[in-house]
């Protein structure tokens, strides 16, 4: 794993002077984005709101959130997020890490931000924070890309909060998961390589 630059106007990670695509770039561009179809105007909202779940979540593993400060648009996320952490047993180890991930083949490198790594309970788990309305079969691979981004062997999940402050615990258990991944970060370099651009 390499250090990451990272700019947040335009989500754009470089690796020594090269823009390398994101995990959600990646999946994008190899077609396993279920949000192609979704209106645009939908997709930023949305966009919105995760980013400030996340933020909030954020803070609140670190012991610094007022949740009265929050929007009301989404604090149940933010208490099903903490509902999981007292249910589960879940401490953080490690919170909203980036990188650029460099395997043999720098050809292929990546970006990423891993939103935990942590215990439940006497497990070591990565966990990947998700608010969007439905549960998407892409995220087994997000977070096989994760794991594999920080040489992670652990048991793989998502956490899906809800606005009504209700969460989901899905697990990702197949090996299958990192072998998609790497077709599909075979397929965006390659189609970066022939004039696709990252969005």
């Amino acid at each position: 794993m390499a250090t990451a630059t990272f700019e947040a106007l335009g989500h754009v990670y470089t690796h020594e002077g090269r823009i390398v695509p994101s995990v959600t770039q990646v999946l994008s561009l190899a077609g396993l984005d279920e949000l192609a179809n979704v209106p645009r105007r939908c997709l930023v909202r949305a966009g919105a709101i995760g980013t400030a779940v996340h933020t909030a979540c954020e803070f609140l593993d670190q012991d610094d959130l007022d949740l009265d400060s929050l929007d009301p648009e989404i604090v149940g996320y933010v208490l099903g997020w903490q509902r999981f952490k007292a249910e589960h047993n879940f401490s953080p180890l490690i919170i909203e890490r980036r990188g650029v991930s460099i395997r043999e083949d720098e050809a292929l490198a990546f970006g990423f931000c891993l939103d935990r790594i942590g215990m439940m309970g006497e497990r070591e788990v990565l966990l990947d924070i998700k608010s969007g309305a439905k549960a998407a079969a892409s995220w087994a691979v997000q977070t096989a890309a994760y794991a594999e981004a920080v040489e992670f062997d652990g048991p793989r999940l998502s956490v899906h909060v809800a606005k009504d402050g209700s969460y989901k615990l899905i697990p990702h258990n197949e090996e299958r998961d990192f072998q998609v991944w790497h077709n599909a970060l075979e397929v965006a370099h390659w189609k970066l390589e022939h004039g696709a651009k990252i969005r």
